[in-house]
């Protein structure tokens, strides 16, 4: 009998991971991403523009308004820190508020089933948080579906936004 092979939890590799954010944030094909395209990316994972607007200016240290891949996978490296803090500013910062982090909540549930699996949460962190891994994402869905059917429900995801205590790494 073949010996197990281990198993491959950080697979795609983070590098992997950032060339993919770069091609689904760069939409017109080129070898910069653009503010606009920026902001748009994000929003399909509910960042507001303006905490998008935020997170592009740290990241474009030239201040051209254009993210090379070099600035581009800097900022995906670094991550964007915190990120239930990050979206909890951003969604609560909004005028809409509760309908803010609804909205969120459906950007997140692309199927539109009423909860977020975990092929859904990592499309959300290749854009937010391009050098995770799979073991940062099983850890995040541990800590949020508290109810632990696999999934995130409306009122788990609430509760995470909600919650100020700092995420176990």
């Amino acid at each position: 009998m073949a010996p197990k092979k281990p198993k491959r939890t950080n697979k795609p590799s983070p590098l992997d991971r950032m060339h993919e954010a770069f091609a689904l944030l760069n939409n017109d094909g080129d070898t910069m991403i653009s503010k606009e395209e920026f902001r748009k990316g994000l929003a399909t994972v509910g960042v507001t523009p303006d905490v998008a607007d935020q997170l592009f200016k740290r990241f474009d240290p030239d201040g051209s308004g254009q993210l090379d891949k070099e600035e581009f996978f800097a900022y995906a490296a670094k991550g964007t820190g915190e990120m239930r803090r990050l979206i909890r500013n951003g969604l609560l910062e909004a005028d809409e508020g509760v309908d803010a982090v609804l909205e969120a909540f459906r950007a997140w549930d692309v199927d539109g089933d009423g909860r977020i699996d975990p092929t859904e949460l990592e499309r959300v962190l290749v854009l937010l948080n391009p050098s995770f891994t799979k073991t940062d994402m099983t850890k995040m869905m541990k800590a949020i579906d508290k109810n632990k059917d696999g999934s995130i429900d409306y009122e788990e995801f609430t509760d995470w936004i909600a919650d100020k205590k700092p995420m176990k790494k």
